[in-house]
């Protein structure tokens, strides 16, 4: 919905190791993948693949540029699903009551602001749809599947310093989280949507 057409040629380039695979994968001419290479290479100022023993591969810029371009379409895909109106439903969350109420809490506000057909509600472990817990020690015992962890950055006002003339200071503060949604809630729509949000408040 959003993404650069050039970006996604690009990317299919990448992926196929071919202008003309990457052509027929999108639907077009091999001039017109080679003329949407050639406006990105142009706009950035680098060169983007090599031909090599009759393969196209990416160039160590172009490498990079790769890297920057999965994140943009995952950005671009989440942007595109944001306002989509999902079915009527409510959510049973379990969490700690510390992650609720500094970082649970305020996100799911936002989060109704763009989806009121959606609810919440506190659950205990047992009955929730969606259990959101720090992730343990590194000393841990228990395996831990990595899909499960999720990043998020939380804002805490501090008290102002003796002789600081600000009222409050923000700071941002990074932790991880375990976000294990029951099977039959992981498989659906608001799910997906749900950890996107919560991940990038």
């Amino acid at each position: 919905m959003f993404e650069d057409f050039r970006l996604k040629v690009f990317m299919t380039v990448a992926r196929e190791k071919s202008f003309t695979k990457a052509a027929a994968e999108l639907g077009i001419t091999q001039p017109a993948v080679s003329q949407n290479v050639s406006e990105l290479e142009k706009a950035i100022g680098v060169k983007l693949f090599e031909r090599l023993r009759g393969e196209v591969v990416l160039t160590p810029q172009g490498k990079v540029l790769m890297e920057r371009a999965v994140r943009i379409a995952e950005e671009c895909a989440a942007a595109g699903n944001l306002f989509v109106r999902l079915q009527d439903a409510q959510v049973r969350i379990s969490a700690s009551e510390e992650l609720y109420s500094f970082f649970v809490a305020p996100a799911l506000e936002e989060f109704m602001t763009v989806h009121p057909e959606v609810s919440f509600e506190k659950a205990i472990f047992e009955d929730a749809d969606l259990v959101l817990e720090l992730k343990p020690s590194p000393e841990s015992p228990f395996d831990i599947n990595p899909d499960s962890i999720a990043r998020v950055r939380m804002s805490v006002s501090r008290p102002p310093k003796m002789g600081d003339f600000k009222a409050t200071h923000e700071k941002s503060v990074y932790f991880d989280v375990l976000y294990r949604p029951t099977q039959a809630f992981a498989c659906t729509k608001l799910c997906r949507l749900l950890k996107e949000y919560l991940t990038s408040f």
